[in-house]
């Protein structure tokens, strides 16, 4: 066990010293250095100085030292402080550094240890107590369960590793879309720990004896999506979010390429998406098309928010078959475009920020002929742009995105 914020290289190689004939370099080693070990535990990875965090990584990839194999070497572990966006989170651990990223991106999992908050009660009482309770006897032979394990595991590429390409292939290209670092290297581990993973999951039912059934791919895959990705060690993550990119990729992989269901998940923007939607709305079915509904308008900003729902509005109000809940949520959205009223507000005499606003709505250029010739377009823009007011503008940049956002979905959506 090595405390990384505190040694030094020598603690790790012990103390080189000229052989008898001075051809090359012996060590003089201690009980600590990690010639013999055969697992290696690092604590404090992200307080480890740069440059001997570049020495590390020989041992966690390669299990090499100085160019020379540690034979003996089997399992290379570590541990970090959870990282922090957040300089003024006084909840940060001064001192702590974001972990390399190639360095994280060596280890085949990263598993976020839970905190007290993320606990059950059950569990809360049980950490508290069982620090009395002295060594725990693991209840298996560990060398079995290794072997069984690793048996199930051979099985496993044999079976699944083919089939399963395809969902991988699926999944990083979803990950890398929505902002998550994925290597060459991370894409080959993503299978490796899937199928891993599920060989662990099916030995530890059979060992339990208890006749249940036999764990599906599905979880393990999202298990380990959640488990191995190197963002993990750089910055909070959305677990939520990895949970839903698993789930379509999952579904992507099983569709043909020519189906419109694969246009729409391989689109990674949810707004975007439901623009898709909109278009192909008839080729979906209306529940299916509430459910994208509902994950684009919450995602698009605001002000493009209520843009984005009085078109969809306007293309699908006519649909009888779409579920009630859709309808009241593009409703909520776009209710003040549709609520006559008198607005009023107090502008100083110094300030004319307030009257270019104004003015710029009442200016809006129509870059497309064709569409801004229509009086139900044109009527139903200035109801949309005028329902900002008065103080749901911050610039008159503002204005001119929403103006063009609208007439781009108004023709795209072919109202």
């Amino acid at each position: 066990c090595y405390n990384a914020s505190l040694i030094n290289y020598d603690d790790l190689v012990g103390i080189p010293m000229p052989s008898a004939n001075r051809q090359r370099l012996e060590y003089i080693t201690t009980d600590t250095a990690i010639w013999d070990a055969g697992v290696v535990f690092i604590d404090e990875l992200n307080r480890t100085r740069p440059e001997l965090q570049n020495k590390l990584f020989p041992i966690i990839h390669d299990r090499r030292i100085q160019g020379k194999k540690l034979d003996k070497l089997h399992y290379r572990w570590a541990a970090m402080n959870p990282p922090c966006d957040d300089d003024d989170d006084p909840e940060q651990y001064l001192g702590a550094e974001r972990l390399d990223p190639a360095l994280a991106d060596r280890f085949p999992f990263v598993v976020a240890v839970p905190g007290w908050r993320d606990l059950s009660e059950r569990d809360r009482s049980t950490l508290l107590i069982d620090q009395f309770a002295g060594r725990h006897d693991f209840p298996i032979d560990i060398a079995c369960l290794i072997s069984d394990t690793q048996n199930e595991y051979r099985q496993a590429v044999r079976l699944h590793s083919d089939a399963l390409s395809g969902y991988i292939i699926t999944l990083v290209d979803m990950l890398i879309a929505a902002g998550y670092t994925v290597s060459t290297r991370r894409a080959t581990m993503l299978l490796r720990t899937l199928l891993a993973i599920h060989a662990a999951r099916c030995v530890l039912v059979r060992t339990a004896g208890d006749g249940g059934p036999r764990p599906g791919l599905f979880a393990s895959a999202t298990l380990a999506l959640v488990n191995t990705l190197p963002d993990t060690a750089a910055r909070p993550i959305d677990y939520a979010k990895l949970a839903a990119i698993c789930k379509e990729a999952w579904a992507l992989a099983d569709v043909s390429d020519d189906s419109h269901e694969k246009r729409l998940l391989k689109e990674p923007d949810p707004a975007r998406r439901l623009e898709l939607a909109v278009v192909m709305r008839e080729q979906l079915a209306p529940r299916r098309f509430a459910e994208l509904a509902g994950d684009g308008i919450g995602s698009c900003r605001e002000p493009l928010r209520r843009a984005l729902a009085l078109a969809v509005y306007l293309a699908v109000c006519s649909w009888v078959e779409l579920p009630a809940s859709c309808v009241e949520m593009l409703a909520e959205e776009i209710q003040p475009v549709f609520e006559p009223g008198e607005k009023t507000t107090a502008v100083s005499m110094h300030d004319a920020a307030y009257a270019r606003i104004v003015g710029a709505i009442t200016s809006t250029p129509d870059d497309n002929a064709s569409v801004a010739d229509s009086s139900d377009f044109r009527r139903h823009r200035d109801n949309l742009l005028n329902s900002f007011l008065p103080d749901g503008y911050q610039t008159e940049a503002d204005i001119t995105a929403v103006a063009a956002y609208f007439q781009k979905l108004w023709g795209d959506f072919g109202l």
